[in-house]
C-alpha cells in the first residue's frame, strides 16, 4: 500500500513539473554586479551598468569601508567580509568614495 502511495505522489509531482511552463530568462539589468573593495581600492574603479542594476558592495579587505555619493546613495559601514547591495535606477554618473578613507573614490555609470 506504501508503494502505490509514494507511486502515486511520484508520478503527480512528475506531471506537475512537466506541465509548468519555463520560467523566462530575467532581464540583463536585474543581474547583480560587484564593486570588490581590497587593498584600500574599489575594483573596478568604474563601473558602466544598465538601469535598474544591483550593485554589490563587497568588502574583502580587514577593515570597514563605505561607498558614499552624498545625497544618492551611501552603504553605510561595511564591516570585513560583508557585502551591501545598491540598485540604480537613476540614469547617471554617480562618483562615490570611501568616509573612512577619503582617498578612496570610485565611479558607477548608469546608462
Amino acid at each position: 500500500m506504501k508503494r502505490i502511495v509514494v507511486s502515486l505522489i511520484l508520478a503527480g509531482a512528475l506531471i506537475a513539473t512537466q506541465a509548468a511552463p519555463a520560467a523566462a530568462p530575467s532581464a540583463s539589468a536585474s543581474a547583480a554586479k560587484t564593486v570588490n573593495i581590497s587593498h584600500f581600492e574599489f575594483h573596478p574603479p568604474t563601473l558602466n551598468i544598465a538601469k535598474g542594476t544591483k550593485v554589490v558592495f563587497s568588502n574583502s579587505s580587514g577593515t570597514a569601508h563605505t561607498a558614499t555619493d552624498a545625497g544618492a546613495f551611501d552603504t553605510g559601514h561595511i564591516k570585513p567580509g560583508h557585502s551591501v547591495a545598491v540598485r540604480f535606477t537613476q540614469k547617471g554618473t554617480f562618483s562615490y568614495h570611501c568616509e573612512i578613507h577619503p582617498f578612496m573614490h570610485g565611479k558607477i555609470v548608469v546608462g
